[in-house]
């Protein structure tokens, strides 16, 4: 599930196309009902610039609230996602 609206949005993933980690993520993320929004930083432009600003260097990068999480690890994001409230 998808959200498309960055204020209500509390998880993030930033992506690119070619990625399979990024494909599982999603997957996951889906499987589990948990919505997100995703950018593709793949391209330059203002959401690679603003993942690089923070620090980004490989995708997926998962953000729960305020938490980054890089890399796809099922076990820590479901307790991150468990810890925001998002997941029972």
């Amino acid at each position: 599930m998808v959200n498309n609206n960055s204020n209500t949005a509390k998880v993030v993933i930033y992506t690119t196309q070619r990625c399979p980690h990024c494909k599982r993520a999603k997957e996951w993320l889906k499987a589990n009902k948990v919505l997100f929004l995703e950018f593709d930083v793949g391209k330059a432009g203002k959401m690679q610039k603003r993942f690089f600003n923070m620090g980004g260097r490989s995708v997926p990068m998962i953000v729960v609230g305020d938490l980054q999480l890089p890399g796809f690890a099922p076990k820590q994001l479901k307790q991150a996602l468990e810890h925001a409230g998002i997941l029972a």
